[in-house]
């Protein structure tokens, strides 16, 4: 999984700096938006549940992505996706604040705090 992501995230910036920067930032467009999260939307539904609750973060990384691209639209917020789950479980734990939860302890990283590379 590490590996396609950063497949992915390397694929969008090498495309990115061949096309030039855009002249204006697009758009959020709303319609992809349900298209990019279905994958997510898929594990949330039929297989998280029988992984049970075992994500050390809060939110847990699928809620963060979706999240991500509520707030930032469908390509920044799957790259943020990709960049919460190569740390999860990693240095973050030591990193973020711990909350106590429902489900015990999680480590606090929300999406706002990791908005500050995007920008």
């Amino acid at each position: 999984m590490k590996y396609f992501c950063l497949t992915f995230i390397i694929f969008l910036t090498v495309g990115t700096a061949l096309a030039g920067p855009p002249a204006s930032p697009p758009p959020v467009r709303e319609e992809t938006i349900p298209v990019m999260a279905a994958p997510v939307r898929f594990f949330q539904k039929y297989l998280s549940g029988a992984d049970g609750h075992r994500c050390p973060m809060t939110p847990s990384c699928s809620s963060y992505a979706l999240q991500a691209m509520q707030r930032h639209g469908a390509i920044k917020g799957w790259i943020m996706a990709c960049d919460r789950l190569m740390r999860c479980g990693h240095d973050e734990l030591r990193l973020s604040p711990p909350t106590l939860t429902r489900h015990g302890v999680r480590c606090q990283d929300p999406v706002q705090n990791n908005d500050f590379w995007l920008h």
